[in-house]
């Protein structure tokens, strides 16, 4: 009866010893009628199927012996393992031209109304027909500084743009 009890402890201890993560992971998703286990095994199963229809509308065409010349934006040889995005174009029986696309559109961008006095409270955009506008920031208002802080503060900037960027007075 001692025997019985140390054969039933070793295979309890066995079934305890230290085992690689995937192992378990593996014995746990063919095995397991878990919901996540199951889905595994039928996504599994679907991708099997498909395997065979990956390739299907895909021709394979190999060219011996052909001069193929490489159009790139970069001076050298290309780096092994390198992915380029271009055409490649036949001119002849033998003879491929492999131009690579323009990976950055080179545009130009005109702000349309700059910003000629950037303040805190008031800022200054210059139109496309010379004239000025004004624009009010949004302030955020806290204990120290109120909204009669940021009227006060805004009437300083209004005189100081009045005198750098205002028109002359005409003297008659």
């Amino acid at each position: 009866m001692i025997y019985k009890n140390k054969k039933r402890n070793r295979e309890a201890s066995a079934q305890h010893e230290p085992r690689l993560a995937g192992e378990i992971l593996y014995d746990y998703l063919e095995n397991s009628n878990e919901p996540l286990a199951v889905a595994y095994r039928e996504h599994k199963a679907e991708a099997e199927v498909e395997t065979g229809q990956l390739f299907k509308d895909l021709f394979p065409d190999t060219h011996l012996c052909v001069d193929l010349k490489l159009i790139t934006h970069q001076q050298g040889r290309i780096p092994v393992g390198a992915y380029l995005d271009g055409i490649i174009t036949r001119n002849g029986e033998d003879t491929f031209l492999f131009t690579e696309k323009d990976s950055v559109k080179k545009v130009k961008t005109v702000q349309r109304n700059p910003v000629i006095f950037a303040g805190g409270c008031v800022n200054v955009h210059l139109l496309a027909d010379g004239t000025k506008r004004l624009e009010f920031n949004r302030p955020r208002f806290y204990s120290d500084f109120t909204f009669r802080d940021f009227c006060v503060a805004a009437a300083q900037e209004l005189l100081t743009i009045a005198r750098l960027l205002g028109e002359e007075d005409s003297q008659e």
